[in-house]
């Protein structure tokens, strides 16, 4: 679907989120959204910062705006309440001047073809531009506060009852500018000096960095030779833990978009290293990320749950299953993953990732590790998932590295997201017993 193209980016905000917060059944994925909307520069910017910033914080804003209407909106009324949504989302928590954003949303709503909105608008935000956002939310909920679902705080709260505030407003913040360095080409502490103030060295992951503020891929030293990646440091951490001997054979299931198999590339250079992806649009995005660090790999187009249909039956020293999941571990990147998501979706996911796990150990040599990986904080896609695997392979061990301080799990590393740190994260390693027959 492409766009009408404007060269207003609060209008192109607008037209975004009316796809991926449509106000009756589910929206479109933000990330595949944006693709339609290539705005560059400034415009660019101030366009998706509005929408990550309204899909972030969407609970709160609009439970002040539903205070504030004397009847409800209208369902064709949808792009108004965006742009209202968008305007308070500014006011609140953008440091551009309160008089150009209030005076910028009437002559949208005259844009968006519905003049009647322009005096609504202009009387909402001068109302908001007197308050901040504690006062507009002083006699709302907790989950309304941290703009969650009703059903996943209280699943957090059931799962981490001493994490879930913490998590939930860490999720609240902008995530950090994470890169990974490739190690084929240079030492960490050289690209640090080469991207100069503002980088710093990640804590978990040897060779990640964070650089404040973010910049274009473009600008980065060596990036377009392959020599730097973007790629969170808890992401980067299943490829770190992963133990392959030279030569070995490589499974990197459930591959796209291919940042992990980049990594595993850097990391194994005389691996084989075979990617699998189910969807052939998102095999042709490993492919396009892979071209970049020049990796030569097996590319497989087959379901992770059904070996049957793609595997060659030569067995792996190493398999990666970055498993589909939640992504609630992700909300900071991802926030319109909130709205789309259900607690319905649980099961059937919880489901599928069991499946993954029987269907691949068997692939997997004796003495070989497989690492179990999601972007989920829920335990139930996480270390009761692992703890089940491990009920029912009595070949398979938990030989998990956990640091010092880690929250204590079943079975895995379970991370939290970080502010400034890394996005919440799981992983398992697995190793199979030497003497369990393939």
């Amino acid at each position: 679907m492409t766009p009408l193209t404007t060269s207003d980016p609060r209008l192109t905000a607008v037209r975004a989120l009316n796809r991926v917060l449509p106000g009756k059944g589910d929206g479109e994925s933000l990330r595949e959204v944006l693709r339609d909307f290539p705005l560059q520069g400034a415009d660019g910017g101030l366009m998706r910062d509005i929408c990550f910033g309204v899909c972030r914080h969407l609970r709160p804003l609009n439970h002040w705006l539903n205070q504030q209407l004397g009847k409800p909106l209208k369902a064709s009324a949808q792009p108004v309440r965006l742009a209202l949504l968008a305007g308070l989302y500014e006011l609140w928590f953008s440091d551009r001047p309160a008089h150009a954003i209030v005076n910028a949303y009437p002559q949208l709503c005259r844009k968006l073809k519905a003049p009647w909105a322009a005096g609504l608008s202009n009387a909402i935000l001068r109302k908001a531009s007197k308050l901040t956002i504690d006062d507009a939310v002083a006699d709302a909920s907790p989950n309304i506060r941290l703009s969650l679902p009703d059903w996943l705080f209280k699943r957090w709260q059931q799962d981490w009852p001493v994490e879930a505030e913490a998590m939930a407003r860490a999720n609240l913040q902008t995530p950090p500018f994470t890169l990974r360095v490739n190690r084929r080409q240079q030492q960490r502490a050289g690209a640090i000096a080469a991207l100069g103030d503002g980088a710093r060295p990640g804590e978990l992951s040897p060779w990640s960095i964070y650089l404040s503020p973010a910049r274009p891929v473009f600008q980065l030293p060596g990036f377009e030779q392959g020599a730097l990646s973007v790629q969170d440091e808890a992401a980067q951490l299943p490829g770190e833990v992963l133990q392959c001997p030279p030569g070995g054979r490589i499974l990197d299931a459930c591959a796209a978009p291919g940042g992990k198999t980049g990594q595993l590339c850097e990391k194994f250079p005389d691996a084989d290293v075979v990617a699998l992806e189910l969807e052939g649009k998102r095999l042709a995005r490993i492919r396009e990320n892979l071209a970049r660090l020049n990796a030569d790999i097996t590319l497989l187009q087959g379901d992770a749950s059904d070996p049957q249909s793609w595997w060659d039956g030569t067995p792996f020293d190493a398999i990666l299953l970055d498993a589909p999941c939640s992504a609630t571990g992700i909300l900071r990147r991802q926030p319109d993953v909130k709205w789309h998501r259900k607690a319905s979706d649980i099961p059937a996911l919880v489901d599928l990732q069991a499946r993954m796990l029987d269907a691949l150990w068997p692939l997997l040599k004796p003495g070989g590790m497989l690492v179990y990986a999601t972007c989920s904080v829920l335990r139930d896609e996480n270390d009761h998932q692992v703890s089940a695997f491990l009920q029912r392979q009595p070949q398979a061990r938990d030989v998990t590295p956990r640091p010092e301080g880690a929250t204590m799990v079943s079975a895995g590393w379970q991370l939290f997201p970080q502010h400034h740190g890394p996005d919440g994260f799981y992983l398992a390693c697995l190793r199979k017993e030497s003497g369990a027959l393939a």
